[in-house]
């Protein structure tokens, strides 16, 4: 969604709510989309595996064809893929989805606390069953990891504290929040209030880090799971859910039926089984994220912070917001387009996440940084 997004030629861009939509943007500036290297969302640029085109070829009947209400195929993948009990599986047309019907698992008058700069459609969610969100901001000058005394003041001021929503890892920050989740964990637990956990970009890192593998079967713990970034389908909308049986039964009283199709449930049950695309990814990712940091940290106008996973945060020193505006139609200029992060809560428009795509791309985003703040210096 672009709201009001000016020409190159214009001051002050109005920059997209969300990453990921190139084509709106470059046909309402008159430039090429087919030229524009999206680093915008964090779409793994080895994807979609192989398989997929094959898949395509041989699955036209599906389209002809009711989804599975309870994409059983899909869920039993997951099962034994992830060593998760069928009956604590939820499939959902995105993660999107179920954000959407994580409220449902509220009581009357209960609040929400999300850690944040985070995602904004958990805020969005809440806010439509005009459920009070309370915000806890992370802070940059503490790379943005939970200071748990701070964070535990907060919880306790919430008397009907219903729900805690936090990212691991984290987006747009990138960081894992390894000890202080534990905290948090069994702060919840002790509460007896719901923890949703946002894992969409686990599966880029050892998968042994998911919260599920620390707390199976903790009644209080939601897991958000997504397959449209790590296998690079967000087309196809497939997205997951881990929780307890109860809470997957209450979901089930509201999720549309038929809401995810049959191409997604057959496409997500195969891709998952391809063990060697996940190595590779994982292999590729360390070695590419290791070059971007290193060579953003040789820019001395820009501060960047360290990332788990396929994207990096990044800020301008000296919050100069003009300065910020010039960046973005410089890029663009360049035909590179970046995700401004300034609607996120705790951001402003001086931080920019980028994502990590294959060498040559991320080679030209490093020369355009490089060209434009050269050109700023006397």
């Amino acid at each position: 969604m672009i709201k009001n997004f000016q020409s190159l030629k214009g001051n002050s861009p109005s920059y997209p709510d969300h990453g990921g939509n190139p084509k709106e943007i470059t046909e309402s500036m008159g430039i090429d989309p087919e030229l524009i290297l999206d680093f915008s969302a964090s779409i793994n640029p080895l994807g979609p595996p192989s398989c997929v085109s094959q898949l395509l070829l041989e699955t036209p009947h599906l389209l002809n064809e009711y989804p599975d209400p309870e994409s059983k195929r899909l869920k039993k993948t997951i099962a034994e893929s992830e060593n998760i009990p069928e009956d604590w599986i939820r499939i959902t047309n995105g993660s999107t989805e179920l954000i959407y019907l994580l409220p449902f698992l509220f009581s009357p008058n209960q609040e929400l606390l999300i850690i944040d700069p985070f995602f904004s459609e958990y805020e969005k969610s809440f806010s439509r069953f005009n459920i009070t969100i309370h915000s806890h901001i992370l802070s940059p000058e503490n790379n943005f990891s939970i200071q748990f005394p701070e964070l535990l003041h907060q919880l306790e001021s919430i008397e009907n504290l219903g729900g805690v929503v936090m990212g691991y890892p984290n987006s747009p920050t990138g960081n894992l929040q390894t000890s202080e989740i534990k905290d948090l964990t069994e702060y919840c637990l002790s509460r007896q209030i719901s923890l949703f956990i946002d894992e969409t970009f686990i599966d880029f890192l050892d998968p042994k880090l998911s919260m599920w593998k620390t707390y199976r079967e903790s009644p209080n713990l939601v897991i958000i799971r997504s397959l449209t970034k790590f296998y690079s389908l967000p087309g196809l909308r497939i997205g997951y859910g881990i929780l307890s049986p109860e809470k997957n039964e209450t979901i089930d009283l509201h999720q549309n039926p038929w809401s995810v199709n049959a191409l997604a449930q057959f496409i997500g049950s195969e891709v998952i089984r391809d063990n060697e695309f996940r190595a590779r990814t994982r292999s590729w990712l360390q070695e590419e994220k290791q070059f971007m940091l290193e060579e953003l940290a040789t820019i001395k106008e820009i501060e960047t912070f360290y990332s788990e996973t396929n994207f990096i945060l990044f800020r301008i020193r000296n919050n100069k917001t003009e300065l910020a505006h010039r960046l973005f139609k410089f890029l663009l200029a360049n035909n590179i387009l970046l995700r401004n992060c300034g609607n996120f809560i705790g951001l402003d428009e001086c931080f920019f996440r980028t994502s990590i795509r294959n060498r040559k791309d991320n080679q030209k985003l490093i020369n355009s940084l490089k060209e434009f703040f050269s050109n700023l210096r006397p």
